[in-house]
C-alpha cells in the first residue's frame, strides 16, 4: 500500500509551488500528508479545535482558514487542505519541538481533530508493581 505522498503524481516542487499560489513560501518539509479528506477538517474544525479561525476558502477539495488555534497551548496559524484525488497535502499542521521527522500518513495519520506532529511515541514499560521511594 502507498503512503499518501506516494498517492500524489507530482513533484515537491510542484506542490509547493501549488501553495505559494495561495501566498505561503513553505518548504515541502512543512507539508503533510495524509488520506483524512477535506471534509474530516472541515467537521474536526466545527466540533474539535479551540479556535475555528476565519474560513476563506470552502470548496469541494480544498479548505483553506486563517487565524485557526486548533488547540489551546498552540499558537494561531493559517491552514490549508488541498485534495489530490486520492490523497490530500495539509499546511499549518503544528511541528512539535523535537518530534520525529513526519512520515508521509494515510488514513490512520489522523492531523484534522488536533492539526499537530504527535511527539515521538512514549517506549512501553513493564507491568509490574510500582517501587515505594524511601
Amino acid at each position: 500500500m502507498q503512503n499518501a505522498r506516494e498517492r500524489i503524481p507530482m513533484s515537491d516542487n510542484d506542490i509547493v509551488d501549488h501553495f505559494a499560489r495561495f501566498g505561503y513560501r513553505v518548504t515541502i518539509g512543512q507539508i503533510a500528508f495524509t488520506g483524512e479528506t477535506v471534509d474530516d477538517f472541515r467537521d474536526a474544525r466545527g466540533a474539535k479545535w479551540w479556535k475555528a479561525g476565519k474560513l476563506r476558502q470552502n470548496e469541494p477539495g480544498l479548505l483553506r482558514i486563517e487565524d485557526a488555534q486548533p488547540r489551546p497551548d498552540q499558537r494561531t496559524r493559517d491552514i490549508i487542505v488541498v485534495s489530490f484525488g486520492t490523497a490530500r497535502a495539509v499546511m499549518g499542521v503544528e511541528i512539535k519541538p523535537g518530534a520525529p521527522p513526519l512520515k508521509p500518513g494515510d488514513a490512520t495519520c489522523r492531523y484534522a481533530p488536533n492539526m499537530e506532529w504527535l511527539a515521538a511515541p512514549a517506549k512501553a514499560t513493564a507491568l509490574g508493581k510500582v517501587a515505594k521511594r524511601a
